[in-house]
C-alpha cells in the first residue's frame, strides 16, 4: 500500500458578525420566536407519529429556552407596562406548564438522575430513606403517558402535556413581542 500525503491549500471564507448593539430585549424577541419555532416540531411529531422519548427531550429543552429568553427581556425592561405585558405572558406560561424547569433539570443533569442522586432524588430519599437509588432512578426515567390524541411528558413527577406546547410558546413570544413594543414606546400590536 503506498501512502500519499497532499499539501491541499484550502481558503476559507469565514463570515464574522459584529454583535448588534441591540437592548437584549430585542435579542431576547429574535430568541423567543427561534425556540418558539423549536417547540413546533417535537411537538407536533408527538401528537402525530413521533420519535417518542427524542422528540421529548427536544421539546423540554426548546420550551425552556423559550421561558429564558423571557427572562433575558426581563432583565432589561424598565416600563412598567412593558414588564407587565411579560408577567402577564409568563404566569399564563407557566399555567400551562408547570414543572417545566425541574423536568428539564432533570433531562440536563442525567448523570446523576439516571443512577438516582439528583437534586429531586436526594431530597425524596431524604424524606423516605427506604427508597434505594434505582427505585430512585426508576420514578425520574424520561417517559410517555397519555393518549395518542393527547401525549404527555412525564419526568419523574413533573408532566408536561404536549398538546398545550404550541399554545403556551405562542403566547410566550407574543408576550414578549408586546413588551419589547410597549418599551419602545408602540402603542399596541
Amino acid at each position: 500500500m503506498e501512502w500519499r500525503t497532499w499539501n491541499v491549500r484550502r481558503t476559507l471564507s469565514v463570515v464574522t458578525t459584529i454583535p448588534s448593539l441591540q437592548p437584549p430585549y430585542s435579542l431576547a424577541l429574535g430568541h423567543a420566536w427561534l425556540w418558539a419555532k423549536a417547540c413546533e416540531v417535537p411537538a407536533a411529531r408527538l401528537l402525530g407519529d413521533g420519535f417518542g422519548l427524542p422528540d421529548a427531550l427536544l421539546l423540554l429543552v426548546a420550551l425552556r429556552n423559550v421561558r429564558r429568553a423571557a427572562e433575558l427581556a426581563g432583565k432589561s425592561l424598565t416600563k412598567p407596562e412593558a414588564q407587565q405585558h411579560l408577567a402577564d405572558a409568563l404566569s399564563k406560561f407557566d399555567a400551562a406548564l408547570p414543572g417545566l424547569k425541574e423536568a428539564r433539570d432533570v433531562i440536563e443533569h442525567l448523570d446523576e438522575y439516571a443512577i438516582g442522586v439528583g437534586t429531586e432524588q436526594k431530597k425524596l430519599q431524604a424524606a423516605t430513606p427506604s427508597l434505594t437509588t434505582a427505585e430512585l432512578a426508576a420514578r425520574y426515567a424520561l417517559r410517555l403517558e397519555g393518549t395518542y390524541n393527547e401525549p404527555i411528558v412525564r419526568v419523574g413527577p413533573h408532566s408536561i402535556e404536549a398538546i398545550k406546547v404550541p399554545g403556551a410558546a405562542g403566547w410566550l413570544f407574543e408576550g414578549i413581542r408586546a413588551a419589547v413594543y410597549a418599551e419602545q414606546g408602540h402603542k399596541s400590536l
